[in-house]
This record gives structure tokens, sequence and C-alpha cells, in this order.
């Protein structure tokens, strides 16, 4: 196979994850918005988005480096890493502005359609490491 109809069907397969995660994203992202919390005070938001990764299958350490507020969430293995970082805290008596809510349910979303098709990347990319530090 070509690498372009592998780049293709790549595409094709995060397309599909993406458009299958989109209501759960589209659920967190208005339970972030509803629930805001101001810098280093998001302790329901961290917990939140952490368990939602674990539910597509993630380990999650959470209080990640000592911080009550973070997490490091993986999946799979091998040569290949990708760092995915995002934030969620809203801003002081005005809420979420400034679009974290936005930006964490769509962070999430990356890593977790990242993570279904790791696997499947093949040559020395056998597998993916993706990593989500809050």
């Amino acid at each position: 196979m070509s690498e372009d109809a592998v780049t293709s069907r790549l595409k094709s397969s995060l397309r599909e994850r993406v458009e299958q995660l989109r209501p759960s994203l589209v659920e967190l992202s208005d339970w972030l918005h509803d629930n805001p919390e101001t810098a280093w005070k998001e302790f329901r938001s961290a917990s939140r988005c952490a368990e939602w990764l674990r539910d597509r299958g993630f380990s999650v350490e959470e209080n990640f480096v000592g911080l009550p507020t973070a997490f490091h969430a993986t999946a799979g293995s091998g040569p290949f890493r990708v760092g995915l970082m995002a934030e969620y805290d809203a801003l002081p008596n005005i809420g979420h502005a400034c679009g974290h809510n936005l930006i964490a349910a769509m962070t999430l979303g990356a890593a977790a359609a990242l993570a279904e098709v790791a696997d499947s990347l093949g040559g020395p990319c056998a597998s993916c490491y993706t990593q989500l530090a809050v």
C-alpha cells in the first residue's frame, strides 16, 4: 500500500473516531463551561477530564507532579510519542469566556482518537504513547 493510501486511511480513521466521540466531547465541554473553576482550583474539572480519559482506556495518574489539578494520561507504548496539553481553568468572575472548556474537550478528543489508531501506525511507530498533562 502506498504511503498516500496509508495516510488517507489513517486520516479517515481519525475523523471517524472524532465523530464517534463528538457527543461525549460536547457534553464534557458543556459541563466544564457550566462548572467554571479558576486557576489552581479546578479540582472537579481535572477529575472529570481524567475520568473521561480513563473511561476510554487511558491509564491516568492524577495529582501529577504534586499538582492536585493536573493529571498524566497514557495509552499505548512504543517509540512514537505525542504530547498534548490543555487548560481547563476559567476566568475569575467571568467563567469560560477564554474557551478553555472547548480547548480541553478538543485536546481530550485528539488524545482519544490518536490512541485508537496508535497500534495501526506500523513501521517504527508500531504504537503510540499519548500523553496529556494539564
